[in-house]
């Protein structure tokens, strides 16, 4: 019997009982819609977090200091002395609040130089104007979302000051409210979300500017620039040696190399999870194989008295299996990829310290899930058909003639 005759004949056996056969294949749909639907939103936010990260500057390394050490002018020159670095400088961080939209709302400041970010983190462009120099004291560079309100409207342009509110804590915990002001020379272009820096919420100024303003002597830690990424671990390793556990040492290289290890995890366990909808999905194929058996004993009886031999018999009960797993494969597929679209434009806001950022990423519709999920559906068809099959091809052809 050719391939081509095991699929008319379990075609028809399948268009014969409809309900039956829809109900089943509905059942099989689940877990290739719970699969693709799943994976591919888990894996398209994971990939775009790890690229955000990367993005940050793969040859960039941030040294802070560790409790009860300072870093100094004769750190930043031992660290700029190190084979593999291209460059060095020092930075401070803090929050502070400004008025955007008639709304105030927290914003980042960065003391450091903007021309050695731009050279670190290549996707960072400027939109308009120019960065300001170390030496610009009073300047700043300010990110996309603070020079345009949420509708697209300009709230700071090139030679605007804008006044920053800073808060901080004093001596004794009493607050301090500190104002920090710049004038714009440069406004970055839209970054989007970021998981750790938010460069559109960032206002970026001469550190000397922070020193000044806010009456800041210590330094929030040193950026180092590594010549290229292969040199990372290697400037991170004698960094370490040197300094013991005097300094923090962290590379967005070795932080995306983590994150990438926790979405493999996770996606491990998306994968287990969703192996119970197909588990349900065989035990619906073999119920409603074992009735179509049984209610076919007589025909199978004829068909063996025809010639058909025990072989044919079970890859006709199979073959029909695995039809209801490929029509289930591929509407459980269309409705997982619907929802995976429609499930990622809720989006994912990463919250912490008075901000939010708010993510959003298409999800991972790789050919390699696709067969992966068609594999494991077929898969399916086979085992909740194999029983079935065996205990046909067992029947005996007399007893099965005389069966009512």
């Amino acid at each position: 019997m050719r391939l081509v005759d095991m699929i008319k004949l379990s075609t028809k056996t399948l268009s014969e009982r409809k309900v039956r056969a829809v109900l089943t294949i509905i059942g099989i749909a689940i877990g290739p819609l719970a699969l693709i639907t799943i994976s591919s939103v888990t894996s398209g936010y994971g990939n775009y977090i790890v690229q955000s990260i990367l993005g940050l500057g793969q040859n960039m390394i941030v040294v802070m200091p560790g409790q009860n050490y300072k870093l100094t002018q004769d750190d930043l020159e031992l660290l700029k002395s190190i084979e593999g670095v291209v460059d060095a400088t020092p930075f401070y961080s803090t929050q502070g609040e400004i008025t955007i939209g008639g709304e105030r709302k927290t914003v980042f400041i960065y003391g450091v130089d903007s021309n050695f970010l731009l050279q670190a983190i290549i996707s960072l462009q400027v939109k308009e104007g120019s960065p300001p120099l170390e030496t610009d004291i009073g300047k700043a560079m300010i990110g996309y979302s603070i020079a345009f309100d949420n509708s697209g409207a300009r709230q700071y342009g090139i030679g605007d000051v804008i006044s920053v509110t800073v808060y901080q804590i004093g001596e004794g915990g009493r607050i301090k409210v500190k104002r920090l002001n710049v004038a714009v020379t440069a406004v970055l272009e839209k970054y989007g979300g970021a998981a750790f820096l938010n460069p559109d919420q960032t206002i970026f100024t001469p550190i000397e500017t922070i020193q000044r303003m806010l009456g800041i002597k210590d330094w929030t830690g040193i950026l180092i620039l590594a010549e290229n990424p292969s040199q990372v671990d290697q400037v991170t390793a004698k960094i370490r040696e040197i300094y013991g556990g005097n300094v923090d040492v962290i590379s967005f290289l070795a932080i995306a190399r983590i994150a990438m290890s926790i979405i493999n995890t996770v996606d491990f366990i998306t994968f287990a999870a969703t192996l119970s909808a197909f588990a349900v999905a065989i035990a619906g194929t073999a119920t409603t194989m074992i009735t179509s058996v049984i209610e076919r004993t007589r025909e199978i009886g004829v068909m063996k008295a025809l010639g058909f031999k025990d072989r044919q018999v079970l890859l006709l009960i199979i073959m029909e299996g695995v039809l209801m797993s490929l029509i289930g494969v591929a509407v459980g597929s269309a409705f997982g990829v619907v929802g995976a679209h429609l499930l990622s434009k809720y989006g994912l806001t990463i919250t912490g310290g008075g901000f939010a950022v708010r993510i959003e990423a298409s999800p991972d519709l790789s050919p390699i899930l696709f067969i992966r999920t068609t594999i494991l559906t077929i898969l399916v068809g086979i085992a909740g058909a194999a029983f079935p099959a065996y205990r046909a091809m067992k029947i005996p052809p007399a007893v099965a003639l005389r069966y009512e």
